[in-house]
This record gives C-alpha cells, sequence and structure tokens, in this order.
C-alpha cells in the first residue's frame, strides 16, 4: 500500500513538472541580419530550430527538409540581384557551428568567445552560421558570409547581428526537466515491483 502511495505522488511530482516544464522544451528561434558594409545590401529574417536536436557545442549541419530545423525566411534587400523573401523550401542546407567552446543561447551570439576569433568571425576557426539556396535565394560562399542570387551576387554579406527571439532555457530549467524523467522512471519501476500485490 505504501509503495503504492509513494508511486502515486511520484506520477502526480512528475506530472506537475512536466506541465511546468513543458514550454523549455519548444523550438528556439534567432533572428539574424547579414549585411555588407560596402553597398548596404542586407539578408535579415529567421531561423527555428528543435532545441533537443541542436549540438552546443558542436557543429550542425542539417540537409532539409530537417526535423530539426522547423523554419526558416531570409529577406534580400539592397542587392544588384536576387532580392527578395525566401522561405524554407528555397534552402537545401543549414550550418550552426557554435564551435568547441559553445555559445550562451541567451545572448547576442555575434561576437562570443570561440576557439577562433570571436563568434561570426569569417576566418575558418571561429565557427558558422549558413544558409545554402539554389538561385535567387541567398547562398553561402564562405564561413558566415552569404551572397544573393544563388551565389551569384557581387555582395558578400557578412553575419552582423544573430539573436534569440524569445527565451531560451537555462542550465537549473534543463535540470528541471531531467529531474521530471528521472522521477517518472522511478516511479514506472515502482508499479512494476509492486502493482501485483496486495495490501493485507
Amino acid at each position: 500500500m505504501f509503495a503504492r502511495s509513494v508511486a502515486r505522488v511520484l506520477l502526480g511530482l512528475t506530472f506537475c513538472l512536466a506541465v511546468t516544464t513543458s514550454a523549455l522544451a519548444a523550438p528556439i528561434t534567432f533572428n539574424f541580419r547579414f549585411v555588407d558594409g560596402v553597398s548596404g545590401a542586407t539578408t535579415t529574417g529567421f531561423v527555428t530550430f528543435e532545441s533537443t536536436l541542436l549540438v552546443n557545442p558542436g557543429a550542425n549541419s542539417f540537409a532539409l527538409p530537417s526535423p530539426a530545423v522547423l523554419g526558416l525566411q531570409a529577406t534580400v534587400t539592397g542587392a544588384a540581384v536576387g532580392n527578395g523573401t525566401y522561405g524554407i523550401g528555397s534552402f537545401n542546407q543549414v550550418i550552426f557551428d557554435t564551435t568547441a567552446t559553445g555559445l550562451d543561447l541567451r545572448r547576442q551570439l555575434v561576437g562570443q568567445p570561440t576557439t577562433g576569433f570571436g563568434w561570426g568571425t569569417p576566418d575558418g576557426t571561429s565557427g558558422d552560421f549558413n544558409l545554402f539556396a539554389a538561385a535567387p535565394g541567398p547562398n553561402g560562399m564562405w564561413f558566415f558570409t552569404l551572397q544573393s542570387n544563388g551565389g551569384a551576387g557581387v555582395e558578400p554579406m557578412v553575419l552582423a547581428s544573430m539573436i534569440a527571439a524569445g527565451n531560451v532555457p537555462t542550465l537549473g530549467e534543463w535540470s528541471l526537466i531531467i529531474l521530471s524523467l528521472l522521477l517518472g522512471l522511478g516511479a514506472w519501476v515502482t508499479l512494476r515491483r509492486h502493482g501485483g500485490k496486495t495490501a493485507v
């Protein structure tokens, strides 16, 4: 009887924690802006990742369509060719490399310390964020660098800003998620062990 009561308490606590932390499993959306400092051409937009499928620290390369990339839109303005708005169907790959040091996803990503220079530096050692599309969409031509019209444009637009559009789970919040899973497992094991026994 006691074991069943404990199991019920654990299941109730697990449910409460799951409800409280359900929003933490929500996708992460980042707003980005690429700029050519000479011509003023820009690519602005957003990308939405499934947070559980992101590696941080580490390199993410997603061939589209992918369950890891839930949304993507980029708008090119001021370019000689290829201006317009492009949705996820225009792209075939997304790169998001946070390097071996990782990034604090709650802050502006550009400029954060990495194994090389600040994240966003197009030097080949400081990570990468890139989009790949056929013409007329914007296409990655170098680290953190897009060119319009499938790469045939003349303006190299470099990542200037990338920041989360909403809340990103903290380490403590992820701990709550893990705790809820462990409590659920404990409750399940307890019920399995004592499920067939009746109180005397």
